[in-house]
């Protein structure tokens, strides 16, 4: 009997290996994998940019391109976002992601994401999370993008950029 319920169980795991990797799959918070066809919408930054962006329009030229994104599943919200610079940034990232909600025709913060972690080391910084938020409200997200290099001894250019999303009703 033992026998038995042993080859169940490994041959339920191989089965369940199998199916999730027909799927393709996005990686979403630290240990949260969302089916791409679960999303049932999505909404965009405002001020989403594309690699190579007019830097006329950016203020110092340190942020090259930048994104946000709200999408939605059956039972998540997912946010993402993404900030890339110049090759010769050394810090990069976010200032804040926040999650907001409307309530009474006002938009009030959900949830924030203010910690250490929000900057790389690097050029570029992508931040991912997965929110059990409650349904019946709109939401947004708005976020700072963030970008910084060193400038003679202890000076340093940083810039600074405003993005926030449509709204998405959950």
């Amino acid at each position: 009997m033992k026998k038995i319920i042993s080859i169940c169980l490994a041959l339920l795991s191989i089965l369940s290996m199998i199916s999730i990797n027909a799927f393709a799959l996005d990686s979403v918070g630290e240990d949260t994998l969302i089916i791409k066809d679960d999303i049932i919408e999505e909404v965009y930054g405002l001020y989403n940019t594309n690699n190579n962006a007019d830097v006329s329009l950016l203020a110092t030229g340190l942020i090259t391109s930048k994104s946000l994104k709200l999408a939605k599943t059956t039972d998540k919200l997912i946010i993402t976002a993404k900030t890339s610079g110049s090759t010769d940034i050394t810090k990069c990232g976010f200032t804040y992601i926040k999650l907001q909600r409307l309530i009474n025709g006002t938009w009030t913060d959900y949830s924030s994401y203010c910690y250490y972690d929000q900057y790389n080391e690097s050029n570029s910084k992508t931040f991912e999370k997965s929110i059990s938020a409650p349904k019946g409200y709109t939401y947004r997200v708005i976020c700072e993008h963030y970008a910084e290099k060193p400038k003679l001894l202890v000076f340093k250019d940083t810039e600074t950029s405003y993005n926030v999303t449509s709204s998405l009703a959950f």
